[in-house]
């Protein structure tokens, strides 16, 4: 567990919490969300990358955003409200919620992506989002991952409709 220390010699799992108030019991699900695949190319020890953990959160933030979509505007149409869950779980967007909580700060990775500032890259950040989404939802369940997410969904819903952000730039055409 020492390669997932900082300089300060706190564990992943401290700093997360710091940052979250959010500790997991379970460490290694929140070190298999933060540990890219470039990473585990360089150190055999670590036993698997968060690729599967991102599948899984994935369907979670997809299935969660529809739902709270769903009841919080129950007047808007299926289109828009698709619309809608698009703009909320595109790269970007979760790539933003990433960086609210520090999450590139926190990921492993191998040093060619070190090197590439990976930790800067929206596509990667998203990818680290998406598998801390599905950790939490093996550690604490489908209730905690809803109030974890509202926040996030709340402010960036009033942005998306003050700036009109689901309209994806061939509809705006």
């Amino acid at each position: 567990m020492e390669q997932h220390r900082n300089n300060n010699n706190k564990s992943k799992n401290d700093i997360f919490y710091e940052i979250t108030g959010i500790k997991f019991s379970r460490e290694h699900l929140l070190i298999r969300a933060l540990t890219h695949r470039s990473y585990l190319n360089e150190h055999p020890e670590s036993l698997e990358d968060n690729e599967r953990l991102e599948f899984l959160g994935d369907a979670v933030l997809d299935f969660l955003v529809g739902a709270w979509l769903y009841h919080h505007f129950p007047e808007m149409a299926e289109g828009e409200l698709t619309k809608m869950r698009s703009a909320l779980v595109r790269t970007e967007q979760l790539a933003e919620f990433a960086h609210a909580i520090n999450l590139g700060e926190m990921v492993l990775l191998g040093k060619g992506e070190e090197e590439n500032r990976g930790r800067e890259r929206p596509l990667l950040i998203c990818a680290t989002f998406e598998a801390i989404i599905g950790a939490l939802y093996l550690e604490k369940g489908v209730k905690f991952v809803q109030e974890f997410i509202e926040p996030f969904l709340q402010e960036a819903t009033e942005q998306i409709i003050v700036a009109r952000k689901e309209r994806d730039p061939k509809s705006q055409l």
